[in-house]
């Protein structure tokens, strides 16, 4: 076992241990990627709480500042899974890369429009997404946080020559905006309250609210992983699943664990963070068909895809729909998925 268990006190690791069945005693090792967003929270949750150990795995966290980055690493055979956006993951694909989808980080299974954890800080004399034609914005690009622009502008009757991106790392951007270097910033949870509660004359301009993005977190591997690791994976959606659900019936506890792994120190920011998007890690036809009627056109519009995408190749429900099947107690709190809605 490796950094599993660094947070937890001996006596949740004696809990933890108790739990643990008789077939796990030889754990599967996997290496999984994560970033400082609030909604990887699960990831750190299973951590501390011994989740992982419980389903039978030796899981090594290892850090990211985004998926783009993220990416690289899995193609090299550095982890084994990633916990990212989904911009990354569409454009990866379009360009031939044997990425698979397996899972939500956070999502919504039965919503048509999901940009929950992403929004725009900016100068309070802008006052609306109109407003941004003519200025420079702030954003890790090729994440969700650039979907999440192109999708507002588009909503707006804007596009991207409307204004000037420019690439900054996550961390970064309060302090870009602080300086004036930017004009606003785009950028997931918690960047994105710390950026309107910690700048001064500035505001969040708005979260979500985009009814052409669909962007929901994206539990990704690679189709040689899903298959040589496939067991590993069949037990970290379990425990993912188990974990997801602790996040959602105890937000503040959740954002407790966050403060341990992401650098931002006050705890009200995260709370309120915490608020903005839904860790529900199920795949549905939903996602399938947003993907090809919202995200992919959006993206294609603005020629950030080099080909087209298959997502009959793309998408492999076989592992989430384990974890419902197998642990359908991990889910009760979440609606109902129909029938005809399940991924085959």
């Amino acid at each position: 076992m490796k950094n599993s268990m660094k947070w937890l006190g001996a006596a949740v690791l004696s809990a933890v241990v108790s739990a643990v069945p008789a077939w796990a005693e030889d754990l599967l090792p996997l290496k999984v990627a994560a970033a400082g967003g609030t909604l990887h929270a699960p990831v750190f949750v299973a951590v501390e709480q011994g989740l992982f150990e419980k389903h039978g795995l030796d899981v090594e966290v290892v850090m990211f500042q985004s998926g783009v980055e993220m990416i690289n690493g899995l193609l090299a055979g550095a982890h084994d899974v990633n916990t990212m956006g989904t911009i990354p993951f569409l454009s990866g694909v379009s360009n031939g890369f044997p990425l698979v989808l397996i899972g939500h980080l956070h999502g919504n299974a039965l919503a048509e429009s999901y940009v929950d954890n992403v929004g725009i800080a900016a100068r309070n004399d802008i006052t609306a997404v109109a407003d941004l034609k003519g200025k420079t914005i702030g954003l890790p690009r090729g994440t969700g946080a650039e979907g999440y622009v192109l999708g507002l502008l588009s909503q707006a009757g804007l596009t991207e020559d409307d204004v000037e991106l420019v690439n900054v790392k996550p961390p970064e951007l309060p302090t870009a905006l602080l300086n004036g270097d930017v004009d606003a910033i785009s950028v997931w949870e918690p960047w994105l309250s710390t950026s309107a509660v910690n700048v001064p004359d500035a505001e969040q301009l708005i979260s979500g609210q985009c009814d052409t993005c669909y962007d929901p977190g994206t539990v990704l591997t690679t189709h040689d992983v899903a298959e040589e690791k496939a067991e590993q994976l069949r037990r970290f959606m379990v425990a993912f699943s188990e974990a997801s659900q602790i996040v959602r019936q105890d937000l503040d506890a959740a954002a407790e664990v966050n403060l341990r792994w992401i650098n931002l120190k006050d705890a009200d920011v995260m709370k309120a963070a915490m608020r903005n998007g839904l860790n529900d890690p199920r795949m549905t036809q939903v996602t399938v068909d947003m993907y090809a009627a919202k995200t992919i056109p959006v993206l294609a519009a603005a020629d950030r895809l080099r080909d087209e995408i298959d997502l009959s190749v793309a998408v492999d429900g076989q592992f989430i729909n384990h974890a419902m099947s197998e642990a359908p107690e991990f889910f009760s709190d979440l609606d109902a998925v129909p029938a005809d809605l399940l991924l085959k």
